[in-house]
């Protein structure tokens, strides 16, 4: 096979319908088809593909079983020939000009060696949930992660090979937040991320607080699992759930910031549902660190 210039990885677990809308887009791309690569890789064997399924001809499917979405993504980049690779998920759509203009902006600025793009939420109406409302502040807000931490998700996230090569892969035992601890490695090692504003894929905000109840808890996993001697240490887990449990006060800076169209009681419900997410990250991140089996969805 001849190499590509980018390879673009979409893990995907039972989501075929969403898949589809992220692969159609990726069929419209404006960048030569030629040139790039797609491999989707499905994280549950025993959900087949669906009989007369659309899959572009410069696109293949793998199965990877070991659970979760990191171990897929290794799979991705263990089979991928890109000198470029590009990460989003099954349920973002992106921008037609998305693989065109981050190719574009890698070259346009040799100095960078990652790059986060801009992930654009889209709602169900014009009158939001209150989940919505919530999305809206904080959700994938990729030029804070970048100027903040160094970091940026794997919706929209393009990396050299060569750092790979350097850092290594994703920590694949982790449900969430592997593309912030493989970040922080890629940072740590000197390796430079910019934000990417053109770099756009799109992706639904979630409607329902039980939707965002249960990334809370796989986010409190993937952070109970950043580090290997959790829980080894009982006093300081219990030290840390305590501290974990402070009022996010920090936060109403970015209410503020991000919700100037919202009235003050959209604000105060934002911080109250971001208190109480908190809380539930804090519990399950305690949790795993006793023992308890990280959630994957």
């Amino acid at each position: 096979m001849n190499n590509k210039k980018v390879t673009i990885i979409i893990p995907t677990y039972k989501d075929w319908s969403r898949l589809s809308l992220c692969l159609n887009a990726l069929e419209a791309q404006t960048y030569d088809h030629d040139l790039f690569e797609i491999i989707v890789v499905n994280n549950y064997p025993n959900d087949k593909i669906p009989a007369d399924y659309f899959i572009p001809q410069n696109c293949k499917i793998i199965v990877e079983g070991k659970p979760g979405s990191y171990a897929a993504r290794n799979a991705g980049i263990a089979m991928s020939t890109g000198n470029i690779i590009g990460f989003t998920d099954s349920d973002c759509i992106p921008d037609i000009n998305w693989v065109k203009n981050a190719v574009t902006f890698m070259e346009a600025n040799p100095d960078c060696d990652r790059i986060a793009g801009s992930i654009k939420l889209y709602y169900h109406s014009n009158k939001l949930t209150e989940a919505e409302l919530y999305e809206k502040i904080y959700a994938f807000n990729q030029d804070i992660y970048v100027h903040r931490d160094g970091t940026g998700v794997t919706g929209n996230m393009y990396s050299y090979r060569h750092v790979f090569d350097a850092v290594g892969i994703f920590k694949d035992d982790l449900m969430s937040g592997g593309d912030y601890e493989w970040s922080i490695r890629a940072r740590d090692a000197g390796y430079k991320i910019k934000y990417a504003e053109d770099v756009i894929v799109n992706h639904p905000a979630r409607k329902n607080i039980s939707e965002l109840i249960n990334k809370a808890k796989r986010v409190g996993g993937g952070q109970s699992g950043f580090n290997s001697t959790s829980g080894k240490n009982k006093f300081k887990t219990i030290v840390s759930f305590l501290y974990d449990l402070r009022p996010p006060i920090k936060s109403i800076k970015l209410i503020v910031k991000k919700g100037k169209d919202l009235h003050l009681t959209q604000k105060l419900t934002v911080f109250y549902i971001r208190y109480y997410l908190s809380i539930i990250t804090a519990r399950e991140k305690f949790m795993v660190s006793l023992g308890k089996s990280a959630q994957r969805q």
